[in-house]
């Protein structure tokens, strides 16, 4: 940081210019726009929030580190974590999502812990953020008890102590990470673990919410959802390029899992 003293950010307040802002009770959503080579100042947040990249993208400094942000990536910061934003591609924009300590007084959560901020794995945008992204553009009657109950899906994972998981749990992650694109089955994931299959068929929605073949679907929509924003490429060819049997197959899953099919995700 240079011996820059971080700028705290007051509730509701971004970096760069706010486009629209709704505010659906304890819940902030805006969009945030960008010009071209920004470069913010050392910043954190006084509020939990997340951000999905519709546009573009920047640089992002962090103590002992730095990474490059794209179109599609979906983000959390924990309140009081300083990083500094660069680089800003032109045209970049910016879906955010606050959630502010009445939230948590209401619902009876915790914070989301820092270690969301840094793991590569989280699958956020299938977990609900483009389904919160939605109903912010949607914002008819419903959308203030959708957001609540969505914010709250989205958040609830996380109030789990993973150290208390099966050391089981991490490694089938990453191999499933890893084989996202050729056929997984129970018999070569127990394999790899050592495990029965059985363990793995009784256990895997407990610790990951859903099944492991839903689970693999996400981490294909995932994949699928940095390629959209991509305009020279088709849907077709995302579709075969994430591992789906045809544009059908793929559309029909990005719409269950997000809530929207791909061409109004390009839109946004």
């Amino acid at each position: 940081m240079s011996g820059s003293i971080p700028v705290q950010l007051a509730t509701g307040t971004y970096v760069g210019t706010k486009v629209k802002e709704r505010v659906f009770g304890a819940v902030i959503t805006s969009e945030t726009s960008f010009v071209p080579n920004m470069a913010s100042d050392w910043h954190f947040h006084s509020n939990p929030h997340f951000s999905h990249i519709l546009e573009g993208g920047s640089k992002e400094v962090r103590k002992g580190g730095s990474d490059r942000q794209y179109a599609g990536t979906g983000l959390y910061y924990y309140p009081g974590v300083a990083h500094q934003n660069i680089d800003y591609l032109p045209g970049t924009r910016i879906f955010n999502i606050e959630l502010t300590g009445n939230f948590f007084e209401t619902f009876g959560l915790s914070h989301p812990p820092p270690s969301l901020m840094f793991g590569d794995k989280c699958q956020l945008n299938t977990s609900g953020l483009v389904r919160i992204m939605k109903e912010h553009y949607l914002n008819d009657a419903a959308s203030a008890i959708a957001m609540d109950q969505l914010c709250v899906d989205l958040i609830a994972p996380c109030q789990e102590d993973f150290r208390c998981y099966p050391e089981w749990t991490e490694k089938i992650r990453d191999i499933m990470y890893d084989h996202w694109d050729t056929p997984l089955s129970l018999p070569f994931l127990a394999a790899q673990l050592d495990l029965h299959p059985v363990t793995i068929s009784r256990y895997f929605s407990r610790y990951f919410g859903c099944s492991a073949g839903e689970y693999l679907r996400k981490i294909k929509v995932e994949r699928a959802i940095s390629l959209i924003k991509k305009e020279q490429v088709t849907l077709t060819d995302i579709a075969y390029e994430c591992g789906f049997t045809d544009q059908a197959h793929f559309t029909k899953t990005f719409r269950r899992i997000t809530g929207m099919l791909p061409n109004q995700y390009r839109k946004i």
